[in-house]
């Protein structure tokens, strides 16, 4: 009988063998979950004309009064989405 685990395993002794991920990937999927989150708010609030005229005259003003974290992230998303 074989060990259910052992394609894990093996998986991990493959990974370990690898360079480690650069930095900036590291950074970025730190935001994941927090920009996931404040993207489902803002579908809620980005209905919003007074939310999108704030955003266009004060990006970082309009976040935070919507009670979210101003970063260089949410604001690219943010802009992208009203781009559409």
């Amino acid at each position: 009988m074989t060990d259910p685990l052992n394609r894990e395993l093996e998986l991990a002794a493959a990974l370990k063998l690898t360079a480690p991920p650069p930095q900036a990937w590291i950074e970025a999927a730190a935001l994941i979950p927090t920009t996931v989150g404040d993207l489902a708010t803002l579908e809620r609030i980005i209905e919003s004309a007074g939310f999108r005229a704030q955003f266009a005259s004060d990006p970082q003003r309009a976040l935070e009064q919507a009670g979210l974290d101003c970063t260089p992230a949410l604001l690219a998303a943010v802009a992208d989405r009203l781009a559409v």
